[in-house]
């Protein structure tokens, strides 16, 4: 009788380990999916790239000279609030097509008794001027040097945008808004000799990662501000407007300032005088040098690069700028890499949104 019922029982246990077997078969096939899955935010990126590629085919085949719906950020309409004059500029290419010609150690202006200077990467081969981008380097306000742009300019040069890269005044020197005052007249100074250069004066971009990015940002949102103008370098008789912001992990929304790293406040009130930030005795100084501050809606146009990873200024800084920008109408791009920090591998990443945004307004 014991035999009897245990070889039932012997039975019962395998059918249970194979059906145990399949299971836990099926479990980790299941897992790999998933894990091997694109992400929800890797699977929206992928799609509004898509989205984006299609459109900018679709313009280049119709040969129409449109502005370039938004794909992502604040959902309005690239080239809103942008310069009116006309631009001759040629169309920056998403290859590396052309040779490259540098000048260096030019002098722009005087900041103080500062002589302020600028290197030019320039596209060789070019029969048309080609649009240009301001490069304002990065350090806290506190250091960095133009020669920040020695490996991104002369490939941006390849594409067939001019890039100048530009000395401004430090922190250790003169405090804000002495830098601003330099890199609007360097914008100027292009302007004015745009023609050395084969630039066209009507289609000059600001660029800046981290604090530069903020100064590039406030190129963007000060237009016709006559107190933060300044007089650097001279060349008044034209204006220090440009026509899109490319902002690389330099987001400066003073309402929220708390988010930002202890080191990033420091700066803030390194630069503005204003000790510590946040502090409601001198809120006002370190708001002047917030972007947020002036936004309107005749402001140019944005693209706003972004790491996730970034532990210096927060991602909610550079997406909170983008809402700030889009509540007005003002045209903003936001692209964030969930697997990038701060400044390193967002422009190589982002180039093609970049050069397609700089066609767009050109």
């Amino acid at each position: 009788m014991e035999t009897f019922n245990e070889i039932p029982t012997k039975r019962s246990y395998k059918r249970i380990l194979k059906v145990s077997g399949i299971i836990v078969a099926i479990a980790v096939v299941v897992i790999v999916i998933i894990l091997t899955l694109p992400s929800k935010e890797e699977r929206l990126q992928r799609l509004k790239e898509e989205r984006r590629l299609a459109k900018q085919a679709q313009m280049e085949n119709a040969g129409e000279n449109t502005t370039q719906e938004e794909i992502t950020g604040s959902g309005t309409t690239a080239g809103a609030g942008s310069s009116t004059t006309t631009s001759t500029a040629g169309s920056v290419s998403q290859s590396e097509i052309y040779g490259v010609t540098t000048k260096t150690d030019v002098t722009y202006g005087t900041g103080g008794s500062t002589a302020l200077k600028l290197d030019v990467y320039m596209p060789s081969g070019v029969s048309s001027p080609t649009p240009a981008i301001l490069f304002i380097h990065g350090g806290g306000f506190k250091g960095g040097s133009k020669g920040a742009a020695t490996d991104d300019g002369p490939m941006l040069a390849k594409h067939g945008v001019a890039v100048v890269s530009v000395d401004y005044r430090l922190s250790g020197t003169a405090i804000f808004p002495a830098p601003l005052y330099d890199v609007k007249g360097a914008v100027r100074f292009v302007k004015a000799h745009a023609s050395e250069y084969n630039i066209d004066p009507n289609a000059i971009f600001s660029l800046g990662e981290s604090a530069g990015g903020v100064l590039a940002s406030l190129l963007g949102v000060t237009e016709g501000n006559a107190t933060l103008e300044g007089s650097v370098g001279g060349n008044l008789g034209y204006t220090s407007n440009v026509v899109g912001v490319i902002n690389i992990s330099g987001s400066y929304v003073a309402s929220i300032v708390d988010t930002m790293s202890p080191g990033i406040k420091n700066a803030i009130s390194a630069e503005t005088g204003c000790d510590p930030v946040p502090s409601t005795q001198c809120e006002s100084t370190y708001e002047a040098l917030s972007p947020e501050t002036y936004i309107n809606s005749g402001d140019s146009p944005f693209i706003i690069l972004h790491g996730d990873k970034d532990g210096s200024v927060p991602t909610i800084q550079a997406t909170t700028l983008d809402s700030k920008l889009g509540a007005v109408g003002v045209a903003s791009e936001i692209y964030v890499a969930s697997d990038l920090a701060h400044v390193g591998g967002l422009l190589s990443r982002y180039l093609t949104q970049v050069i397609s945004f700089i066609n767009a307004n050109s």
